[in-house]
């Protein structure tokens, strides 16, 4: 692959990695390395195992035996998804047990007043307490909706269930964060 050429498709990479192609490789672990030790380090709550799973993770493409016959990205996520498991059960921990996964309330405005900011950092801190106890296949979906940016079909695959599930698992997901909330805060005046 010259630097002339266009930029190659994850499936024009996985062809040619089989293929032997290392320099394949190496563009696919540069292209989804960010993400997947993101998505680790939200999973896990730890930098250390994060950047564990991403190496992991990536070694599955050094052999070429176990590459996707499908997208790519859902395949790679699902690798990390299953790694981060893993350590979970070996620790002992459910994928619940952090607090600091963001909730996409982060940005305050800037004209926030004082009660303001503190009513939003209240409500974010209830929003990541709803989440850490959220069942996991809610808070799987949410993660890889709103922070990842998957699709429904590339969460489907990464999930190994069918779109219909991952959509109501969305919609239960967005239910049970509201009646959560809506227990801890009362009823809306």
């Amino acid at each position: 692959m010259s630097a002339d050429s266009p930029i190659p498709t994850d499936e024009q990479l996985v062809d040619a990695l089989r293929t032997g192609d290392q320099t394949a490789a190496t563009a696919l672990i540069e292209r989804y390395w960010p993400a997947i030790h993101r998505y680790a380090s939200g999973y896990l709550n730890d930098e250390n195992l994060a950047e564990d799973v991403a190496q992991e993770t990536f070694a599955r493409l050094s052999d070429g035996a176990e590459l996707p016959t499908g997208a790519f990205k859902p395949w790679i996520y699902r690798v990390a998804r299953n790694r981060c498991l893993d350590i979970l059960r070996r620790y002992q921990r459910s994928p619940t047990h952090h607090v600091r996964i963001r909730t996409g309330f982060d940005a305050g405005g800037a004209s926030a007043g004082p009660r303001t900011r503190a009513a939003n950092e209240e409500r974010r801190h209830l929003i990541r307490q709803i989440i850490e106890t959220m069942p996991d296949e809610y808070r799987d979906v949410l993660m890889l909706k709103f922070f990842e940016g998957f699709s429904r079909s590339e969460m489907a695959e990464s999930l190994g269930v069918s779109e219909a599930t991952i959509k109501g698992r969305l919609v239960r997901a967005s239910t049970y964060l509201q009646e959560e909330l809506r227990k801890l805060t009362g009823p809306a005046e």
